[in-house]
Formats: C-alpha cells, sequence, structure tokens
C-alpha cells in the first residue's frame, strides 16, 4: 500500500522490498559525480539516530502517519497496539512493579520497521536544490553540492539548522544523534 500510494518519500532506502543499501549508494555516486562534472565539490554528513525504535514517540508517529494519508482504521489499530503497554524486570529473583510504556516500538516486530520510516518520513522533507537527504533506516546523510568546501558545509549547517529539519527534527521526535558516529565528508575530484 505504502510503494503503489507512494505514502513514504522516495529516499528511504531499507525498510520495503526493491530498495536497499546498493540503490542509496548508486544515488549517491550519481550526485557526486553530477557535481564534478559541474566543477563543484560535494559534501555529505552522516548522522546515526541513537536508541532509535525504544525512543520512538507515540503521537509522533501518529501525526506523521496521518501527514502521509494512511487510513484511520490502520492508525486505530496502531494508536491500540502502541499504547497502554506495560513492562516489568525481573532478574536475580526479583521482580519490579509494573511501569508503563509510553515511547517506542519493539524493534523486530514485523510492523517495526514500517512504522519506523513514517517515523522519520519529515526528515526527508524541505530538501533544497542541490541537495539530498538520504535515510537507511535511522541512519539519515545529508547530501549538498558547492562551489568550494566551505560553500558546501555552509549549506550543511543549514540543513541542520533550518526549521523543520535536522536539529528540529531530532527534538520533536525525542531522537539524539550519536556523535561517536557522525561523519562530514567532503568529495573534490582533485
Amino acid at each position: 500500500m505504502c510503494k503503489n500510494h507512494q505514502l513514504l518519500p522516495a529516499n528511504h532506502f531499507r525498510g520495503w522490498s526493491g530498495l536497499n543499501m546498493s540503490n542509496a549508494m548508486h544515488l549517491l555516486t550519481h550526485r557526486i559525480k553530477g557535481a564534478w562534472r559541474r566543477h563543484k565539490v560535494a559534501a555529505m554528513l552522516s548522522l546515526d539516530v541513537e536508541g532509535a525504535f525504544p525512543n520512538m514517540v507515540t503521537h509522533q508517529l501518529l501525526h506523521n502517519m496521518r501527514s502521509c494519508r494512511m487510513p484511520e482504521s490502520y492508525m486505530t489499530f496502531i494508536e491500540c497496539m502502541l499504547t497502554g503497554q506495560h513492562t516489568s524486570l525481573k532478574f536475580d529473583g526479583y521482580m519490579s512493579e509494573w511501569a508503563s510504556i509510553d515511547n517506542g516500538i519493539v524493534q523486530g516486530d514485523p510492523l517495526s520497521m514500517i512504522l519506523y520510516l513514517f517515523y522519520n518520513a519529515d526528515l526527508l522533507e524541505n530538501a533544497g536544490k542541490l541537495e539530498v537527504k538520504v535515510r537507511y533506516v535511522d541512519d539519515i546523510n545529508f547530501y549538498v553540492e558547492g562551489s568550494t568546501f566551505k560553500d558546501a558545509y555552509t549549506r550543511i549547517w543549514d540543513m541542520m539548522t533550518r526549521a523543520n529539519s535536522g536539529k528540529d527534527w531530532s527534538m520533536n521526535h525525542n531522537s539524539r544523534y550519536e556523535l561517536s558516529k557522525l561523519k562530514l565528508v567532503g568529495f573534490s575530484r582533485h
């Protein structure tokens, strides 16, 4: 249904059949070589979302799914599935009191991957000219072209700091970026 009705952005790679890391690499390679042909440089910021599945905020997921025109019957099912959950810890003969789980989806649940694609779909919006955002599950890559590396890095900064982009998305979606996995790469022909 998501593919047939184009409910999710095209730059999601992984999570549904037919799209994988090879597709993402082909897209980026094509863009980099195109920049070189135009005598430009390219740069890419790669980020990993820390604890993506357990930190997902249920009401934000439901909002994103509605924004993507998901049928209301599906929304009701997902909301029932993700609300009213409880857990307790048991180890060494000890069992804790029951605690409510307000956020998160179970990693490994058959629906978790597609739900996370909806959760981060709005991060792929707002790409400007000479920009591409590529998503691979909980990894995001911000790609830009520029006349110089200073120009390209300024564009990446803008992608992270402008309204409703990298930084805002992270804060609004309870999704911190794992700084130890941050990569900034410049691509020049020379």
